[in-house]
């Protein structure tokens, strides 16, 4: 597996622990992080960036499959469901969420955009046990997610229900990725505030934590956004990353403000703020 040009940073021990230590440690429970999805289910389509570039790559994945049988875990709202169900006419797939609203929203969309109901379901379910018999599933996917979930008990409830060979595709940010995102650069307190996300080593070393899968490949992926600053602020407001419920009402309105200062003081212009994200795609194997 080729590593070159790949950020490590030191592996997070705390990384490894139960999603409820990241809570408390965040000041929030679970009760609050529920709410949070509930109240942002109905426009989180519109407030998130939905990348396709991983989608058009899983699709050359599994390009020679003349049938898929998938889940997406944490599917949100359904925006990646969606697409791999689009670009993917062999796919039958598999939503979870545990956020009811956001099954809904996912029902609703894929229902809205004429998908065959026969090619996909809908389930509540938590990221570490999944309403799926044991080897019946080719790939499991997660978009965005995986640092709300106990890394190792998805990977182990993932290789539960994965047939032999069979493929996890985690897509996610890594935390030397958000340190360069035009938050992390610009928004106070953002890079501490998010504790939440997975370094490529802390990912390593619950791949192999779990008997019965490798980490088979690592794709990096860089895209240049362009946004006006207010739609920037409305987006943080609208908590389109869940790292901003994690502030206090009134020092997220600070953060806010002196966020709009750095932008201005950066950037030439307010109404084309120009900066580049970076994403990773990992591909897990079932030995």
């Amino acid at each position: 597996m080729n590593k070159a040009n790949i950020p490590h940073t030191k592996a997070n021990i705390n990384g490894l622990s139960h999603i409820s230590q990241w809570l408390k440690m965040g000041g929030l429970n679970m009760n609050d992080m529920d709410e949070h999805f509930s109240g942002v289910a109905g426009k989180y389509n519109d407030i998130r960036t939905t990348d396709d570039e991983p989608i058009e790559h899983i699709r050359d994945l599994f390009s020679n499959y003349k049938s898929c049988v998938a889940v997406d875990v944490g599917c949100g709202p359904g925006r990646y469901s969606l697409l791999l169900l689009q670009r993917m006419p062999q796919l039958h797939l598999t939503c979870l969420d545990w956020s009811s609203n956001m099954i809904a929203e996912t029902a609703s969309l894929l229902r809205g955009a004429n998908i065959d109901i026969d090619r996909f379901k809908t389930a509540t379910a938590d990221a570490g046990e999944f309403p799926l018999h044991p080897n019946s599933v080719d790939v499991v996917f997660t978009f965005n997610a995986v640092h709300h979930f106990n890394m190792p008990a998805f990977l182990r409830e993932a290789r539960r229900v994965l047939k032999k060979g069979g493929i996890i595709g985690i897509y996610t940010r890594l935390p030397s990725q958000n340190e360069t995102s035009i938050w992390g650069k610009y928004f106070p307190d953002f890079n501490t505030v998010e504790r939440r996300l997975y370094s490529l080593d802390s990912a390593e070393a619950a791949i192999r934590s779990i008997p019965g899968l490798a980490l088979d490949t690592i794709k990096l992926f860089r895209f240049e956004r362009v946004s006006s600053l207010e739609r920037l602020i409305e987006k943080a407001r609208a908590g389109h990353y869940s790292t901003f419920s994690l502030y206090k009402k009134e020092r997220l309105e600070e953060c806010i403000s002196e966020f709009r200062e750095n932008v201005i003081r950066n950037f030439s212009g307010a109404g084309q703020i120009r900066w580049t994200d970076g994403n990773v795609f990992l591909t897990v194997r079932a030995c």
